[in-house]
């Protein structure tokens, strides 16, 4: 399936001829709950750039244990460092959610980044932004008690919140769904979540953890 990369925002800022490259061998992949992207071990061939839904990473233990890595969300690279490493997928991905992805060859994407320092410069960033999440990831599940992690996964995947069951919250904010459940009844009640209008108040709720 033909795609128009223009309006991602990790291709925003480039020419049109660069995007039409790059289009060229882009491939916009839609899976179902539970689908598998890649396994641990597949040859890294693609980039995966996650345009809606969740992405689950995890390892499996040696008895049978799924060790969950990180869960990606809307405009997330997914394993990206195999790509620039050039080794095998170190987990597997698989949708947590219904996803679209756009695949791409990361080999002739590779090759444009030789000549194109604007698209190096954008993955460089992204990169960095990666990094920075890693470190609110740390401090998500170290420094914030249960209400501070729900709102602030409220504010910042409000539509992934209304479009995922209370259960699977639950296992990305690891707490149980009974506190979980609680703790939207508590912000419901003071008005902090319409779940009719799928709307959050933000400013209320960053000050649970700002």
């Amino acid at each position: 399936m033909k795609v128009k990369l223009k309006d991602i925002f990790l291709f925003q800022d480039l020419s049109d001829d660069t995007l039409s490259q790059i289009e060229e061998f882009t491939t916009l992949i839609k899976l179902s709950k539970d689908n598998i992207l890649f396994y641990e071990g597949d040859e890294s061939k693609y980039l995966y750039l996650l345009g809606s839904g969740i992405i689950k990473l995890y390892k499996t233990a040696s008895n049978d244990k799924e060790i969950v890595m990180k869960y990606f969300h809307s405009n997330e690279l997914i394993a990206e460092v195999a790509n620039f490493e050039g080794i095998p997928y170190p987990a597997t991905a698989q949708a947590f959610s219904p996803c679209e992805v756009l695949r791409i060859d990361f080999i002739k994407l590779k090759d444009i980044m030789y000549k194109d320092p604007k698209l190096s410069f954008m993955i460089q960033t992204s990169l960095i932004k990666k990094i920075r999440n890693l470190e609110k990831l740390v401090s998500l599940h170290v420094v914030l008690d249960s209400k501070e992690r729900i709102a602030k996964y409220l504010c910042e995947h409000t539509e992934d919140f209304f479009n995922t069951k209370n259960i699977m919250v639950a296992e990305i904010l690891n707490i149980s769904p009974e506190t979980l459940s609680r703790m939207l009844r508590v912000f419901k009640n003071d008005g902090l979540i319409d779940s009719k209008a799928k709307t959050v108040d933000k400013e209320k709720l960053r000050l649970f953890f700002s």
